[in-house]
């Protein structure tokens, strides 16, 4: 990629910027969408969320992609990993439980993405563009995992 060719692969890749946060830039890629997922289900019915998972995975496959091509394997300024994975989470809080669902669910997903539980960690030994990805999205599974274990247990309880 060249000159103004290489803006949209940079931007897909690091979520708009985020990925030059000089502080957590995977944080911030996750925060964003966490914050996008909230404001898409305030507006708009529950199932647009699930419908746009598919634009969110081809566009996060695109950014690990231009990333690996421009800075090599997994480097922390590509962030669109970390905004597909947290997506995934996002999907299992209720409606009902607002912005702490997703707060929850976006928690449950840094949790997990950091501490890179099996087979979290074996995606992460892949160097392609793909194990960049795939490692954030087995980590949003299991925060999604998590995030319907407590939607159950908090229902059980109250």
């Amino acid at each position: 990629m060249t000159g103004g060719r290489r803006l949209p692969g940079i931007l897909a890749a690091t979520v708009l910027g985020t990925g030059y946060s000089p502080v957590a830039p995977g944080t911030a890629g996750s925060l964003v969408a966490a914050a996008a997922f909230l404001a898409v289900r305030q507006g708009l019915p529950g199932w647009v969320c699930f419908a746009l998972l598919p634009p969110v995975l081809v566009l996060a496959a695109w950014g690990c992609r231009a990333g690996f091509s421009m800075w090599g394997d997994d480097p922390p300024r590509v962030t669109a990993d970390e905004f597909a994975g947290c997506w995934i989470a996002c999907l299992a809080a209720p409606r009902t439980w607002g912005v702490a669902g997703i707060a929850a669910a976006f928690l449950l997903f840094r949790l997990f993405d950091i501490a890179k539980p099996w087979p979290v960690s074996a995606f992460d030994r892949i160097s392609t563009p793909w194990g960049i990805l795939l490692d954030d999205l087995a980590a949003g599974l299991y925060a999604a995992l998590a995030t319907g274990a407590a939607v159950i247990i908090h229902a059980r309880i109250l």
